[in-house]
């Protein structure tokens, strides 16, 4: 292996920016991952001059090895580090050298792969995500660990990995397709794909249009054959259309709320943009917080009202990408917002999954509803001892009718949301009837604070009132999905009867004193891994 280790000095900046530049046809690309290296203060690189990339080697022998005009598959990996390695470099040995990279590991911001192809060069980008702008909280949410090794020396870095289309194989939707499919390898254990594999995997559903380019495919991709694709890699597609771009062709959804809901999951979304002459596919992969509160809540809020922009990976502009929610908003870091310019959403489940995070919701503020028009009642029975739970019903009630609930919904194990809550301020009652809830594999959770409860700027801060526990796995069981809620006062859980397992489920009611409010669940750089 060789390695060739260049300090991002004056010169050096100027070296990997022409490294980049190299029959790059795409004038957007190289300025921004520049500039994101910039950010993340990267000081020196390590490039592998002879590199076997598995995803190239599949595209070689797919295509490259069959054209007339010779082709090498030998790409470059260059490594980036936000410490001086010149100490390293002197080692007198190879294995100083790699001891002193492993030593290097907080250091290592990530790498970039060079393809040697003309006009797409960037065959993979996994790169950490800058640090957010002065007033915004950030939380690069769909992410895993991916591994390198240098003379020996073990390094990762926890990213989305970003991919540039390469025109004679695939287009946007690949490329976004691939990133989504790079994450589920990574992170569970889902297939590997490359590029061709997804074409091949989209072919299988897709319609005669496809044929009026060679190679099929290259230049796009239906919907049809997108699911396809996905369905290749191990998910289960849902799909959102809207009857056109703009917030008023999405009646009875907003798709902020929707893409939300599912980044919070550790789920990436694809985004299909139109809208003059965009028509183009992102992935959106993590969310922008405005560190001031909403001046106005739409009715039923989430946790989307505080969000100003969500980090997409555009194939075509690079990784980490805030992409603004409205127009004009100076946070936003491409030409197209969401609010204007989205048209589709295909959101990638895992299988088990029947039930949308739509629904989920829905059937949490409907148990809400009823608990607030049922609070006068149990709050006014002199029978009922309440202690402090009392007055926490009493604000929750009150944020209830000034319309200043915010509700969150994410995805997660059952056994995973059992072991956050035995670490949270819940009483022991509560946390004893959670614990004796049977839940499945996977459970829909939503958390319920007030617009207050939820503004504070420090996230260790915030606290939520109630929350529900939703079976993942159900459809067309209305309130019987609803397994456990929890609310100021008062716990409902349905379990299986004990006279007859394969019966309909027993729903119990129980009143709790003494009740506090408790930590949200955790995002970002705390403890999250996704699910």
């Amino acid at each position: 292996m060789t390695v060739t280790a260049v300090l991002l000095d004056q010169a050096g900046w100027t070296f990997i920016e022409d490294t980049l530049k190299a029959s790059q046809e795409n004038p957007l690309l190289t300025p921004k991952l520049i500039e994101q290296l910039r950010a993340l203060n990267a000081q020196t690189i390590l490039i592998e001059d002879e590199y076997i990339d598995r995803d190239f080697t599949d595209a070689f022998a797919a295509y490259y090895s069959r054209l007339f005009k010779r082709h090498t598959k030998i790409c470059k990996r260059i490594h980036f580090f936000s410490c001086d390695l010149n100490a390293a470099l002197n080692s007198p040995t190879v294995r100083g050298l790699a001891t002193a990279l492993q030593d290097c590991q907080q250091d290592y911001i990530g790498f970039i792969v060079l393809r040697p192809v003309h006009q797409a060069p960037i065959a993979s980008a996994v790169l950490k995500v800058p640090p957010s702008p002065a007033g915004c909280e950030q939380h690069s949410l769909v992410k895993a660990r991916y591994h390198v090794h240098i003379l020996g020396a073990d390094l990762y870095v926890d990213a989305l990995p970003m991919t540039q289309q390469d025109q004679r194989i695939g287009a946007c939707a690949q490329a976004s397709i691939w990133s989504a499919a790079r994450h589920f390898h990574a992170r569970h254990r889902g297939p590997w794909v490359s590029m061709v594999g997804i074409t091949e995997a989209a072919m299988m559903q897709e319609d005669f249009g496809v044929s009026l380019t060679l190679p099929n495919g290259s230049e796009f991709l239906s919907l049809r054959g997108m699911v396809s694709a996905l369905r290749g890699s191990g998910r289960k597609p849902l799909i959102y259309i809207g009857n056109g771009t703009g917030h008023a062709n999405w009646p009875g959804i907003r798709p902020a709320d929707v893409i939300n809901r599912y980044v919070d999951s550790g789920i990436p979304v694809i985004v299909g943009l139109g809208g003059g002459s965009i028509s183009h596919a992102v992935i959106a992969s993590g969310q922008v917080f405005s560190q001031q509160p909403p001046a106005a809540l739409p009715p039923r809020p989430t946790r989307a009202s505080f969000c100003s922009a969500f980090y997409i990976n555009d194939d075509q502009r690079g990784p980490n990408l805030r992409m603004a929610i409205n127009a004009g908003d100076p946070i936003g870091e491409t030409t197209y917002n969401l609010a204007d310019n989205v048209e589709f959403l295909i959101i990638p489940l895992p299988d088990k999954v029947f039930l949308p995070a739509e629904k989920a919701e829905l059937f949490s503020w409907d148990l809400i509803g009823k608990y607030a028009n049922s609070w006068p009642t149990i709050s006014g029975n002199p029978q009922v001892q309440l202690g402090t739970s009392q007055q926490l019903g009493d604000e929750f009630v009150a944020a209830w009718n000034a319309n200043e609930i915010v509700a969150r919904t994410y995805l997660t194990y059952g056994w995973k949301y059992k072991h956050r809550m035995l670490r949270n301020n819940l009483t022991n009652a509560t946390h004893d009837l959670l614990s004796e809830t049977e839940l499945p594999r996977y459970v829909w959770v939503t958390e319920f604070g007030t617009l207050a409860s939820f503004s504070a700027t420090d996230m260790y801060q915030r606290r939520i009132y109630a929350h529900c526990v939703v079976d993942a796995t159900a459809k067309n069981m209305g309130d019987d999905s609803c397994l456990f809620f929890h609310a100021p006062g008062l716990v409902l859980r349905r379990v299986h009867s004990a006279a007859d397992s394969f019966g309909a489920y027993e729903l119990s009611t129980h009143i709790i004193q003494d009740d506090e409010l408790y930590y949200p669940k955790l995002r970002g750089n705390i403890d999250f891994q996704g699910y």
